[in-house]
């Protein structure tokens, strides 16, 4: 009766799988055709692929070479780096699927230093996790250990609680097949604690069977039936056809163990059925051998030798099928490390170059630091030196300067002197022109024999009269002196002036009157007249401007 009610669940089971079309799966398409730029089509790529790793892993494939052909079109105009780095490692989770570890190997080692160079931590977490998942199978155990550390202690730096959890129930798995016991349940617990925290019931329900699976090796049955039958519970209820297959498989074992041999064998049966419809081939010919154990302990012995000989025949063919996968693995292994070998070889030659480029940037930084204090040295010594030269240019000018202004005030004290001569040459020869006006009325007066007028009186006037005309000459001379900066400006403006021109402009220039410079050039005043008149035209001077102003503005 029981078989029968087994068989019912089955069939249901099977039923709503196959009418149920995944809505998340649709959505996830949906997305990707309606992607407005390649680089999000390449994420919903991403996306897909991984939702599918979890159901149909086969398919994941075709997503990934899309998204590679996207990433390596040429009209691509952004960063593809980090995304082909992820697609490269989704293409490493599908080879772990295929049980090609090798290969998937080999792509998480691809993706590591593209994660390292974009500094991308959650990339990196995820790679160093997925190497270690894929040493495990390669009992390399203290290398899952070293790299699931370092996806440990990324991912609390983010304080990522779920992907803690993985790596902890990772580390756990890498104990138990190094059989250290001691340190196996101690890190299901941190796994189970960081499940709770992240709210991820999943992975505490994975958390439960495998502990369950630490328990029986231990041989703690009846500690290690509750757990697995919480597992049970979880994967019926998310419909996860191959964990309750597993899950059957390992609730039959521990029922075997408690003696209660019909649950027992209810539990092989269900994993029987499921490993078929899954084709499930090593479960399938292992829940054999484990009914066959069920029949043992029931006393039908019939069964459970014809159940012997059926998994004896199932995993034959199995074992011939894994011999052939295990010697494509060995000889893809080989070829990895030998691809690695080589990689490593070049790696220590880019290597050597790197350390020689860096040494040569260090002494090259070394050559501008020296030359760099040596010109600032220089220019020290420069500037310490030109200053003291600038100094004492200053302190020369100072000098000079000091000595120009005194001999300035030299020459404005002769200047002065110059205008109290020519000041008091004036006075004289107005006087002069005065005793001269007086000698013309005596000789006037002796020549109508007037009383009082003597000629040794007139010889005594003219004798002073050459004295006088001496004084005019200096009197000239010390004109020309006082006004030679006026007289050089006024040769330079007009040289077709001739002598007496300048020595009429130089009288102008004192304020001297017409009559005045009549009577110091001892000429008529027509002829000063005439002079002035000359002077105009040739200093282009029209009949309305004022010469006396004229001059004096030169």
């Amino acid at each position: 009766m029981k078989r029968i009610y087994l068989y019912i669940l089955l069939l249901l089971s099977q039923i709503l799988f196959a009418q149920e079309k995944d809505s998340t799966l649709v959505a996830l398409e949906k997305i990707v055709t309606e992607a407005p730029n390649d680089s999000l089509k390449v994420e919903a790529y991403l996306e897909l692929g991984d939702f599918q790793l979890r159901r149909d892993f086969n398919s994941v494939s075709s997503y990934l070479n899309e998204a590679l052909k996207i990433i390596d079109a040429p009209t691509n105009n952004y960063d593809t780096g980090l995304q082909k780095a992820k697609v490269i490692q989704q293409f490493g989770l599908v080879y772990r699927k295929r049980a090609n570890y090798s290969e998937a190997l080999r792509m998480y080692y691809k993706a590591l230093p593209i994660f390292e160079k974009y500094k991308d931590s959650i990339g990196l977490a995820s790679s160093y996790h997925n190497i270690g998942s894929v040493l495990v199978y390669q009992k390399e155990y203290e290398k899952v250990k070293k790299n699931i550390r370092k996806a440990i202690s990324i991912n609390t730096k983010l304080k990522r609680a779920r992907s803690m959890g993985l790596n902890y129930s990772m580390l756990a798995s890498a104990y138990r097949k190094a059989t250290d016991n001691d340190s196996i349940l101690y890190f299901y617990k941190k796994a189970e604690a960081c499940y709770k925290e992240a709210n991820y019931e999943e992975g505490s329900y994975q958390i439960f069977s495998n502990m369950s699976l630490y328990h029986v090796r231990n041989k703690h049955y009846k500690k290690a039936l509750p757990l697995q039958l919480k597992n049970l519970a979880y994967v019926i209820r998310v419909k996860k056809k191959a964990a309750i297959a597993t899950s059957h498989y390992n609730l039959s074992r521990i029922y075997i163990e408690l003696k209660d041999y019909n649950k027992a064998l209810f539990h092989a049966n269900a994993s029987l059925d499921l490993a078929k419809a899954e084709k499930m081939g090593r479960r399938y010919a292992l829940s054999f051998k484990r009914r066959s154990r069920a029949y043992n302990g029931l006393k039908d012995y019939y069964n459970a030798l014809e159940d012997y000989r059926r998994y004896a025949k199932a995993y034959d063919s199995i074992f011939n099928l894994n011999k052939v996968k295990e010697i494509r693995e060995i000889e893809l292994s080989y070829a990895f490390e030998k691809e690695r070998f080589a990689d490593s070889i070049q790696f220590a030659q880019e290597k050597n170059i790197l350390m020689l480029k860096a040494e040569n940037e260090t002494l090259q930084k070394k050559w501008y630091l020296a030359l760099f204090i040596i010109t600032l040295f220089v220019a020290v010594v420069i500037i310490y030196f030109g200053n003291k030269y600038f100094k004492k240019l200053r302190l020369r000018k100072q000098i000079e300067a000091q000595k120009l202004n005194t001999k300035i005030d030299q020459l404005s004290t002769e200047i002065t002197t110059k205008k109290e001569e020519i000041t008091e040459l004036m006075t004289e020869t107005i006087i002069h022109l005065q005793s001269k006006e007086k000698l013309t009325d005596s000789l006037s007066k002796l020549s109508k024999q007037q009383e009082g007028i003597s000629l040794s009186g007139i010889i005594a006037e003219l004798k002073a009269d050459k004295l006088e005309d001496a004084k005019i000459v200096l009197l000239k001379k010390n004109i020309e002196t006082l006004n030679f900066d006026f007289l050089k400006r006024l040769r330079e403006k007009h040289s077709n002036l001739t002598k007496t021109d300048i020595e009429v402009c130089s009288f102008i220039k004192l304020g001297l009157s017409r009559k005045e410079i009549s009577e110091l050039r001892k000429t008529s005043l027509e002829a000063i007249k005439s002079t002035r008149f000359r002077l105009k035209k040739k200093l282009n001077l029209s009949a309305e401007d004022s010469l006396d102003d004229f001059i004096k503005s030169i």
